[in-house]
């Protein structure tokens, strides 16, 4: 019996992977692939500093988490990713599977000290 729960269990998380990865591509580029993984993938740095709330502030003004190029916007504390430097939160959009993708989404135009980072 525990071997059919292991395997509905399986088939039921891969089903939701895969649902969850089709809702966060809708109505997004072909070219925009997300990374599989949180914390690694490459990132559009939209701004950083010590003041998380001023941040948060910030991506709720240009549309909350779910603006951005198809990645998401959301606010990272440095210390959680290997390539950023400790002691920061950083308003970034990603992460993005590879860093062409990262690029190709036009920050510049609002933000133009935008840069594209990978997480570790």
């Amino acid at each position: 019996m525990a071997r059919h729960w292991t395997v509905a269990a399986t088939l039921l998380a891969s089903a939701g992977a895969a649902g969850a990865a089709g809702a966060n591509q809708i109505g997004t580029p072909d070219h925009v692939e997300q990374a599989s993984f949180r914390g690694c993938g490459w990132y559009v740095v939209l701004g950083c500093g010590q003041d998380r709330s001023a941040l948060v502030d910030r991506m709720n003004y240009w549309g909350g988490p779910m603006a951005g190029g198809g990645a998401g916007l959301d606010v990272i504390d440095t210390g959680d990713y290997p390539n950023f430097r400790n002691g920061f939160f950083c308003l970034v959009d990603g992460p993005y599977g590879h860093r062409e993708a990262a690029q190709s989404v036009a920050w510049t135009e609002a933000v133009p000290d935008a840069y594209v980072k990978s997480g570790c």
